[in-house]
C-alpha cells in the first residue's frame, strides 16, 4: 500500500467536497427541471390560449351549449391562467439564473483555493507561535525559523521581534486589502465595458455578495405565487367546463 492509499482526508475537506459535489449536481438538477417546467408550462399556456380562441371564434354554437354563467367564469380563469402562466415563465427563468449563480458561488466557497486574509483576526494575546501560524495560515509565509531564535534572545528583543510580526501581519492585510479591492474594481470595470452597466452598481454587488439572498428569497415567493394562480386557474377552468357541458 502506497503513501497516497494509507492518507486519510481530514473531516474539513472530506465535508467541502461533499457538499461541493453535491452543489454541482443541484446545478445539473436544476437545470434539467427548469427544461422539463418550462415544456409543461408552455403546454397549458397552450391549452389555455387555444381555449379562449375557440371560445371566441365559436362564441354563438358554444352559448348554446354552455350558458352565460359557466362561460364568463371559464374565460376569465383561462385568461388568468395564461396571464399568471406567461409571467411565471418570466420569474422562473430569471429565479434560474439567480439560482445558477447562488449555486456557482457555493462551488466556489467549497473550493481547494485559498486566499489572503483581507481582516485582522488579531486579538493582542497571541503566543508567539501563534502569530507566526497566523502569518502562515493567512499569507502562506512560514516564519516558523525564527521560533528557536526567539527562545534565545532577552525580553526587551523578544518584544521588538514580535511587535514587527504583529506590524508585518497588519501590512500583509493592509496589501490583502488593496489587492481585493483592485480585482474588484478590475472585474467591474470590464464587466461595465462588455455588458454596458453601471460600474459602482457592479462594485456594490461584488463587494456586498449576501445582497443576493433577498433576491433569491423574493424571486422564489413570486415565482411560487404565479405557478400555482397559473395551474390552479388552469384546473378550475376544466371543472367549471366539465361541470357546465
Amino acid at each position: 500500500m502506497n503513501e497516497e492509499e494509507k492518507k486519510i482526508d481530514r473531516p474539513f475537506d472530506q465535508f467541502r467536497e461533499i457538499f461541493r459535489t453535491s452543489s454541482q449536481e443541484s446545478k445539473e438538477l436544476l437545470k434539467y427541471v427548469f427544461e422539463k417546467s418550462d415544456n409543461i408550462s408552455l403546454w397549458i399556456i397552450g391549452l389555455s390560449i387555444g381555449g379562449i380562441s375557440i371560445f371566441a371564434n365559436n362564441i354563438a354554437d358554444i352559448q348554446k351549449v354552455i350558458s352565460p354563467g359557466y362561460l364568463k367564469p371559464i374565460l376569465f380563469l383561462l385568461t388568468v391562467s395564461v396571464t399568471s402562466g406567461i409571467i411565471y415563465r418570466g420569474l422562473y427563468l430569471y429565479f434560474f439564473v439567480v439560482l445558477n449563480n447562488t449555486l456557482r458561488g457555493i462551488e466556489i466557497s467549497f473550493s481547494k483555493q485559498k486566499t489572503m486574509d483581507t481582516e485582522s483576526s488579531l486579538t493582542g494575546n497571541e503566543s508567539f507561535k501563534e502569530l507566526i501560524d497566523k502569518v502562515k495560515s493567512g499569507f502562506g509565509e512560514d516564519l516558523s525559523y525564527l521560533l528557536p531564535a526567539f527562545e534565545n534572545i532577552d525580553d526587551n528583543a523578544r518584544v521588538e521581534v514580535y511587535n514587527s510580526i504583529v506590524s508585518h501581519y497588519l501590512r500583509c492585510i493592509e496589501f490583502a486589502q488593496r489587492d481585493t479591492e483592485l480585482a474588484l474594481d478590475f472585474v467591474a470595470d470590464t464587466y461595465s465595458k462588455f455588458y454596458g452597466k453601471n460600474k459602482q452598481k457592479l462594485l456594490k454587488k461584488l463587494k456586498q455578495p449576501n445582497s443576493g439572498v433577498n433576491q433569491y428569497r423574493l424571486t422564489l415567493i413570486f415565482t411560487t405565487i404565479f405557478y400555482f394562480i397559473y395551474i390552479l386557474t388552469f384546473i378550475a377552468a376544466l371543472f367549471t367546463f366539465v361541470c357546465a357541458s
